[in-house]
């Protein structure tokens, strides 16, 4: 074999291993993440988008307002601001629970700013955006509003509730 021919074949051989670590380059790219605030409210599990949650207020004493709607139980004074305090069960079901040993959850989205009334905080996730997966279907009546999602909690589910439904749906 005449040298000239043995380096071509030499050159085609690294060119072709160069072409196949070329392709098996892999780009580690990390997939776009959000903050879950997980809760229960009438003893079912549901979740905000962390975005929307400012914070998480122990319980505190709500004032009734005449000729408000049935689902604001009244307002609260949040360190000199006055918010209005939605209870979500009105619009979800659930167990009925004593509003003086709610949580409430200040939820600000846009210019909508509301406490909503929740029963606990399970946990605060930071999951990938493709576990969150459509709405269940067998979801009835206001809670299929108001669901932008469910997403997996180990052998449970948690509806994730849209913020701006809600808001669109107390401003009615």
């Amino acid at each position: 074999m005449e040298p000239s021919t043995e380096r071509l074949k030499s050159d085609e051989l690294l060119d072709e291993v160069k072409r196949a670590l070329h392709e098996k380059d892999v780009v580690d790219v990390e997939e776009e993440r959000v903050k879950i605030v997980v809760f229960r409210s009438g003893g079912i599990r549901y979740a905000f988008y962390g975005s929307d949650i400012r914070e998480i207020l122990p319980p505190r004493e709500i004032f009734w307002v005449p000729s408000l709607p049935a689902c604001l139980p009244g307002l609260i004074n949040v360190r000199g601001d006055i918010e209005s305090v939605i209870d979500i069960r009105h619009f979800l079901g659930g167990e009925q629970t004593d509003v003086t040993k709610c949580l409430i959850a200040i939820a600000v989205r846009g210019d909508f700013r509301s406490g909503i009334l929740i029963d606990s905080v399970e946990d605060v996730l930071d999951l990938p955006l493709s576990s969150i997966k459509p709405p269940l279907s067998s979801l009835g009546g206001v809670a299929r509003e108001l669901a932008a999602g469910e997403i997996e909690l180990g052998e449970q589910t948690a509806t994730l509730l849209n913020i701006d439904m809600l808001a669109a749906k107390v401003t009615l």
